[in-house]
């Protein structure tokens, strides 16, 4: 375990990382808080909430955790949890790894002069957690930019079905835990206090985050479609280039067909000009054909 105190004038921070389950009931044992709920931050299932207990606040976030596979198909896999314990002037942060905008915020407040109010650092824990997401989104936007040109153009990379849709999947996840931490956030918030200025810019923070992935889910879903589209485009035009050389060939492979019969008496068949006289009428028909197609603008 890793435990580090940050104490300012107005808060007392205590933030734990990799604790085991005897460290933790320690550490609420000697901070009155409830020893349950503080045990709980070691399940790593739940989402984000918030809850109130007697005088004590429960707040869990998640975080994305930049070493996630792309193929991650859970938000466990996806994301890891801070839980946040408020009572008075004390506030504990418990999380099983540690995070690079959790520790920039600790060394911040550390190291900043001045105070620093219990809510003014309850909002830079929840903007730290949102900013774990910058990387990447940006990563993601850049990736749906080099496949848009991959689709529409020879350059860059072509995406695959599975590059898409592991791309949309991470996106839903990500919407999923931000939906839900904008929940939280709501409940966390008194309705006379949503206009202090910490409180509107947790509330811009997650409506910022929302809209960009929003933006980035039209996005990929709209990559989609096109791949969709230029792959039964591309499809359709194999298939008529099939369909032209059936429709000159048919005719042809019927006329040879006919004169393979081996018949005594077939026309043309004792005469010395019979067999050019049926190239010719083959390539007759060759060109009656490409006429034709040319006419319908089929070619």
């Amino acid at each position: 375990m890793r435990h580090d105190v940050v104490t300012r004038v107005d808060c007392h921070w205590i933030d734990v990382v990799g604790p085991t389950r005897e460290e933790l009931q320690e550490i609420a044992r000697e901070y009155g808080l409830p020893t349950t709920v503080v045990e709980d931050c070691l399940d790593p299932e739940h989402l984000p909430k918030f809850e109130r207990i007697d005088d004590a606040a429960f707040l869990i976030l998640r975080a994305r955790d930049h070493a996630a596979p792309d193929d991650s198909s859970t938000i466990q896999q996806l994301t890891r949890k801070i839980a946040v314990f408020h009572r008075g002037s004390l506030i504990l942060t418990v999380r099983r790894i540690e995070l690079t905008e959790i520790a920039a915020l600790r060394d911040k407040v550390r190291t900043e002069n001045g105070s620093r109010s219990v809510q003014s650092l309850i909002t830079g824990l929840v903007l730290a957690a949102f900013e774990s997401y910058d990387w990447p989104l940006e990563r993601t936007q850049s990736l749906l930019d080099e496949f848009e040109e991959g689709v529409f153009t020879d350059q860059g990379s072509s995406p695959t079905t599975r590059d898409a849709f592991n791309i949309k999947r991470r996106l839903t996840l990500t919407r999923r835990i931000l939906w839900q931490t904008s929940l939280a956030l709501q409940k966390m918030m008194p309705p006379a206090e949503r206009g202090d200025p910490l409180n509107q810019e947790m509330r811009d923070a997650a409506d910022a985050y929302l809209f960009w992935v929003d933006q980035l889910l039209d996005e990929v879903n709209q990559l989609l479609q096109v791949q969709l589209s230029m792959s039964a485009k591309r499809t359709n035009e194999v298939m008529r280039i099939l369909t032209v050389f059936s429709a000159f060939f048919l005719p042809l492979t019927f006329i040879v067909g006919i004169y393979g019969m081996n018949f005594r008496y077939m026309p043309e068949l004792a005469k010395p000009y019979g067999y050019p006289a049926v190239l010719l009428a083959m390539a007759g028909v060759s060109v009656a054909i490409y006429v034709w197609f040319r006419r319908r603008g089929w070619m």
